[in-house]
């Protein structure tokens, strides 16, 4: 009598992807994204903020990356004396745009003496600082009435990164931004925005107001 072989076939492959020789489409884990750790630093690492700005833009030149991360680390902590010369490098069209939106970052972290900078540099020429000072101009808490006015205002910029920026931006200000509430519901019903921009509307929305339901504003698609 003949037997079929496919049984043992079957079996045969299951063994091979239990065993991590083959796996079924979809049911593995996701791979965790990578992220850059947040270096520990000694308050000691430098000897004065003029010396960790030269650093910055040092790291920036060469591309640094750890470098740069251990700067960032070190000036964020000094306050408010930190202030006036990162945004001196912010407004200043001598240093690279690198080094300016490296300046931005460190800036959204010194508290609200750092807003007036930011609030310029949303203006810039520059569209690499135009859009890093808008999306971190939120992030300095407390927000206040002209931060929501500005960001309001760039909702109808002509570039597309710095809209989406604004968006961004005011949703990480959350409940502050409450008079953004129908910018941004006009921009998720304009259907001839892109998708991304429509949706970071919806997701500002949510952080400005997580407990109303949009539903009756929000035009079905």
């Amino acid at each position: 009598m003949r037997f079929s072989s496919r049984p043992a076939i079957v079996v045969m492959i299951l063994l091979l992807a239990a065993g991590g020789c083959g796996k079924v489409p979809g049911s593995g884990k996701k791979k965790k994204k990578t992220t850059r750790r947040r270096p520990q630093v000694a308050a000691d690492a430098y000897g004065s903020i003029a010396e960790a700005v030269d650093a910055l833009l040092e790291s920036t030149k060469t591309n640094n990356l750890a470098k740069q991360d251990q700067v960032v680390v070190w000036l964020s902590s000094r306050g408010a004396p930190a202030i006036d010369p990162l945004a001196n490098i912010l407004g200043s069209n001598d240093h690279s745009e690198a080094a300016r939106v490296v300046a931005c970052q460190v800036l959204s972290k010194l508290g609200p003496g750092a807003r007036p900078a930011l609030l310029q540099a949303t203006g810039d020429d520059a569209r690499m600082v135009r859009v890093s000072a808008t999306r971190r101009l939120g992030l300095i808490k407390p927000s206040d009435q002209q931060t929501v006015d500005r960001l309001v205002t760039l909702l109808g910029h002509e570039d597309q990164q710095t809209r989406r920026a604004a968006v961004q931006s005011l949703g990480s200000i959350g409940n502050s931004a409450d008079t953004a509430i129908d910018p941004l519901v006009e921009i998720y019903n304009n259907k001839k925005n892109t998708n991304l921009l429509r949706n970071d509307a919806v997701q500002a929305l949510k952080k400005i107001n997580p407990r109303k339901d949009f539903t009756d504003l929000l035009l079905n698609d």
